[in-house]
């Protein structure tokens, strides 16, 4: 039977690996990531990080142990090199929006005028 902590990662490892497949990388576009995944994705890493710290320093894991621990930070690693190409999506995305809302705006203000003239 798996203790806990291995059972943790492993779960976590999983979700972190589904989720970085649908993460698109400089050169991709993967399928878009709701926002809750984020969330999801941030509860994932703060529950393998209290994971890590409930480890016993003085005894060294053991196979399978270190196995899901190398793949976490392997993990880690892909997302490090992916989340500023993700950030500067968004930051273009949310640039476009402000566009958009800002020229709804002027077209509101335009249509409220005519009704005046009108």
């Amino acid at each position: 039977m798996s203790s806990p902590p291995l059972e943790i990662l492993r779960t976590v490892n999983f979700s972190l690996r589904a989720r970085l497949s649908r993460l698109p990388d400089r050169h991709s576009h993967a399928t878009p990531i709701a926002p809750s995944e984020f969330t999801d994705m941030l509860a994932d890493l703060r529950q393998a990080t209290e994971c890590l710290r409930s480890l016993p320093v003085s005894q060294a894991p053991f196979t399978k142990m270190a196995h899901e621990i190398c793949e976490y930070r392997s993990h880690l690693q892909q997302l490090e090199k992916i989340l500023p190409s993700v950030q500067a999506r968004l930051l273009i995305e949310k640039a476009r929006l402000q566009t958009a809302r800002t020229h709804v705006a002027k077209a509101v203000a335009w249509a409220e005028g005519s009704k005046k003239t009108l």
